[in-house]
């Protein structure tokens, strides 16, 4: 297939990428605002969870919806209007008008986190050509992990020592720049319609996609509940200070920001179902090492599990684009229902875990979690047929065209 090649493509990779950076601070400047809203507002911790809950009920219900908007409207549109919507919301969440409008605008926030993930992931991986979309998936994955790692570390001071809303006001800024950049860097690009309700439930209802989906869950699952409960199983189990736990659980996403690249250049070259695998079987054995309650190996298993959750995923991220049927138009489609189940089922998850800690502890809790994260990997191969490579005929080239390309001058 050949490579479509963009005006201007190395500016247009970098402002996906600084956009990408910029829309990682929204998953998490309202975790580094916790303390400052509960001394203003005066939240139970409980409360400011839902927050957190209702920004990933809008990103998650809304992947498969704005994966349809953008089949039928194009990557890139998608990309702008997501980019847009979080920027807006982003602002708005810097205003105090009670409980009710916060959670509104949460779920507004992840809303617009939805239509801008997968779409702009596509338009990232068409950039350096089809040869190098894993490592282009990778490098768009990293941005998420460096954003998320600013985040925490500039974020929670920032709040501490100026207001409790400036989180959201650096977070919408750096959004409006990124946004101003992305427009800038797309013109030229033509995205041609398409409104083929066949092409959206097929992709929906395609086994090998629902295979790839329920494949990586485990390492979603995992990486949801340990990024949520590493600060407090570090504190009170390993009576570890507050800013030694908080470093530890920052491991998760440095590990991610060496993973996603080196996982998407490992799957241009070899089977990407193969490190999908591969990757989401090393990340339970780093979940289950934790129940060991060891210092060192706590350290060392999240870093190794960011590593290997963002290998497995970077190379799932992948197929889509090449699988048959499916192609560069409907591969946002596909992420996106991937993502939708991974995000749904990381927050059913995490009370579940909860419950189970309660119950029974942390370290048998880790060790099934560990269990789960294995089981759910080789359904990656639950068809035999490879989807790592697509049909070469001349037929198949026409339908999996490219779907981005220059405007005629």
């Amino acid at each position: 297939m050949s490579v479509i090649k963009f005006p201007g493509s190395r500016k247009l990779f970098l402002s996906v990428i600084f956009a990408r950076v910029a829309y990682a601070m929204v998953w998490f400047d309202m975790a580094a605002a916790f303390p400052a809203i509960q001394l203003s507002s005066h939240y139970s911790l409980t409360a400011l969870g839902a927050f957190t809950t209702a920004f990933l009920l809008g990103s998650g219900i809304f992947q498969v919806p704005a994966g349809v908007f953008s089949a039928r409207y194009g990557a890139t549109r998608s990309t702008l209007i997501g980019l847009f919507l979080v920027t807006l919301f982003s602002f708005a969440s810097s205003f105090s008008y009670g409980y009710a409008y916060q959670l509104l605008v949460r779920f507004a926030t992840g809303l617009g986190a939805a239509f801008f993930f997968a779409p702009a992931m596509v338009v990232a991986s068409n950039l350096l050509g089809g040869k190098r979309s894993g490592l282009a998936i990778g490098l768009y994955n990293a941005a998420f992990n460096l954003g998320g790692g600013v985040a925490l570390f500039v974020f929670t001071p920032l709040a501490a020592y100026l207001r409790w809303n400036a989180p959201f006001l650096m977070t919408g800024t750096l959004l409006l720049l990124a946004l101003v950049f992305c427009v800038y860097t797309f013109r030229g690009i033509k995205e041609d319609s398409s409104k083929s309700e066949s092409k959206v439930r097929q992709t929906l209802s395609s086994l090998q996609i629902w295979s790839i989906t329920l494949g990586v869950f485990g390492v979603s699952v995992a990486y949801y509940v340990v990024s949520q409960y590493m600060v407090e199983y570090t504190e009170r189990e390993l009576y570890l200070s507050p800013e030694l736990s908080g470093a530890i659980s920052s491991m998760i996403l440095l590990g991610g920001l060496f993973g996603a690249p080196l996982g998407g250049y490992l799957s241009d070259r070899i089977s990407r179902k193969r490190v999908a695998l591969v990757s989401s079987i090393l990340t339970s054995f780093c979940v289950a090492l934790l129940s060991l309650k060891t210092i060192a190996l706590t350290w060392a298993s999240c870093f190794l599990l960011g590593a290997f959750d963002a290998a497995a995923y970077t190379s799932a991220y992948a197929i889509p684009a090449e699988t048959q049927n499916i192609g560069r138009r409907y591969a946002p489609l596909a992420i996106g229902l991937m993502n939708s189940v991974g995000i749904l089922g990381g927050s059913l998850a995490s009370p579940v875990f909860a419950s189970f800690v309660v119950k029974h502890g942390y370290s048998l809790s880790w060790l099934l979690l560990g269990l789960v994260t294995t089981l759910f990997a080789p359904l990656l191969y639950l068809r035999l047929q490879s989807t790592d490579k697509v049909s070469t005929t001349p037929k198949t080239l026409v339908k999996m065209a490219v779907c981005l390309k220059p405007c005629e001058t």
